[in-house]
This record gives structure tokens, C-alpha cells and sequence, in this order.
């Protein structure tokens, strides 16, 4: 089982993440390092850094670690956009970028910036939209453009694709992603029906969001399921778990604990989701109490 990290840049002041970031950078036992993508806190009030900004100035403390969002909020942003920002990443990380995707769920900040919050049916339609859209400017047809004689750029070549409410027409994403396919897409749809069968359909890994070992279970059948029907083996599927662990001691004990337990239910990567306000220190308590003493008993 693979080991990472996660940071919510809100209610810390930037050196105090930075700094985090930096250690993590020195320990060998976080295979990969991780932020959400919020614009208000998600318990409440307080100050919060945009999630994509915050991470690409980040990652270069972590070189040879995954990096990604669990998840990106589908409806934040035009998904040819983040096609786009995502190939960027792509290439500055040398492929280490993971595109985590999801419908988007926090209500205040939605309807704070004028964002219409949908029902979840439609939420997860417009999903499927963005993703027949990203993964399209994935595709290496996406970064050619028409040769001398053969008709302008917006009339031949590149990719259309009609996947309401978007709508490509011969549009280029030109460098192509440095990853064949473009960077592996993560999903963090809990949905047992629609959710999962995206999963099956269109990515890479999915994002367990957190809670009890039982719950994590009943959701990998309805996973198993869904990848069965779509006739893909499951296996091809990374499936990973975050955990929030606070900043005691009996919160460590138990994230240890929790970690030993979703490992035998199927779990392939764990992501401990502590809180940035206990800094560099926090993370090493993490690092020195749980992540290696889990490392050191599942022989990784």
C-alpha cells in the first residue's frame, strides 16, 4: 500500500505550508503529496488559498512524489481549461501529476460566487461532460494542426466533441500531456450507481473521501460491480482512502490502527489528511508515529 499526504491550504499562513511541503520533500516514507480544491474552508469560516494555484507552487518542494487534488470541483472551472493546466503539470512534474475530478459539493462557497448548485443527478452529468471533453484534448490528434493547404485551424483537425452544456469545435491542446493518455484521472464520485460507473468508464483511481472500514467495503463491491459490467478488470483501478488524522497522540494511535485495517479490505494508497497548522512538526509526527511504523509492518 502506497503512503501520502494531505494539506487543506485554509486557516494557515502561506510560510507555514510551504514549509510542511519542504519537509515532506526530505521523507522518503509520503510516496505522494496532496491539497483539496476549495475556496471557502469546508467547517466553517476562516481564510483559504485556491486549491490549483496553491499546488503548483508547491510542488517543486516535493521532486519524485505524486501530487494531485482529491478532487478538483468539477464546476470551478471550463473542463478544457483544465485539461489544459492539467498538461501543464503534466510536464512540470515529469508526469507525477494525478487529475482528481469530482461533481463539487460545497454549497456556501457555490453560492457565494454565483454558482449554480444543481442536484446531484445533474452535477454528475455535467461530470461525464467534462471528462468526454478532458480526455479528448488528452488524445494526440488534439495537438495537430492543419497542414499548409488543407483549411484554417478552426475548420479541420484538432477535436470537436458535443458533450453538453460543452462544446469543442477542432480545438488544440498543443504541447500534448508528456503522459501517453494524459495524466491519470482520480475520481471522487461515493455514488454506488452513477459514481462507480464512471469510475469504471473514464479513470484511473478512485478516492474513497474517508469513514469506516465497512462503508469503504460496501463502496469496493458496488466499484466491483460496476467494473464487471463495464467489462474492466479491477484491478486496473487504484483505489485509494483519506483519513483525517488530528493532532494528538490517541489521533496517530488510531490512524495507525485505521491503516492497518484498510489495507486487508483492498486499499492501494492511503492518504493521511492532517491539519497545516501543526507545520513541519506535525508532519513529522505523522511521518515518524504512523505512515512509517504502517510502512515498516506492510514491508514497503
Amino acid at each position: 500500500m502506497r503512503l501520502g499526504f494531505k494539506t487543506a491550504p485554509q486557516r494557515v499562513d502561506w510560510a507555514t505550508l510551504d514549509a510542511i511541503w519542504a519537509r515532506a520533500g526530505e521523507l522518503d516514507v509520503f510516496d505522494s503529496a496532496w491539497t483539496f480544491d476549495h475556496i471557502y474552508p469546508v467547517d466553517g469560516d476562516g481564510a483559504c488559498f485556491e486549491g490549483w494555484t496553491a499546488l503548483a507552487l508547491l510542488a517543486h518542494r516535493v521532486p519524485g512524489k505524486q501530487i494531485g487534488h482529491l478532487v478538483l470541483a468539477n464546476p470551478y472551472r471550463h473542463p478544457g481549461l483544465v485539461a489544459k493546466m492539467a498538461t501543464v503539470m503534466d510536464h512540470a512534474t515529469d508526469g507525477r501529476f494525478v487529475l482528481g475530478l469530482g461533481a463539487g459539493w460545497h454549497e456556501p462557497e457555490m453560492r457565494a460566487y454565483g454558482m449554480p448548485f444543481d442536484p446531484v443527478p445533474h452535477r454528475l452529468r455535467q461530470l461525464e461532460a467534462g471528462l468526454r471533453v478532458i480526455r479528448a484534448l488528452f488524445q494526440p490528434e488534439a495537438g495537430t494542426w492543419p497542414a499548409a493547404g488543407e483549411g484554417g485551424s478552426g475548420e479541420v483537425g484538432g477535436v470537436s466533441v458535443d458533450a453538453a452544456p460543452y462544446r469543442l469545435d477542432h480545438a488544440r491542446n498543443d504541447p500534448s500531456p508528456r503522459t501517453p493518455g494524459g495524466p491519470p484521472i482520480w475520481l471522487g464520485t461515493q455514488g454506488e450507481r452513477v459514481g462507480m460507473r464512471l469510475v469504471a468508464t473514464y479513470a484511473a483511481g478512485w478516492n474513497f473521501s474517508g469513514g469506516t472500514v465497512e462503508e469503504f467495503q460496501h463502496k469496493l463491491e458496488a466499484l466491483d460491480r460496476a467494473c464487471e459490467a463495464a467489462g474492466r478488470d479491477r484491478s486496473t483501478v487504484e483505489v485509494s482512502v483519506q483519513r483525517r488524522v488530528g493532532a494528538g497522540p490517541e489521533d496517530r494511535s488510531a490512524a495507525l490502527a485505521y491503516g492497518r485495517d484498510i489495507a486487508r479490505a483492498g486499499c492501494d494508497h492511503l492518504v493521511f489528511y492532517m491539519d497545516p497548522r501543526t507545520g513541519p512538526g506535525g508532519l513529522q509526527l505523522l511521518a515518524d508515529e504512523v505512515a512509517r511504523p504502517l510502512r515498516d509492518e506492510l514491508g514497503g
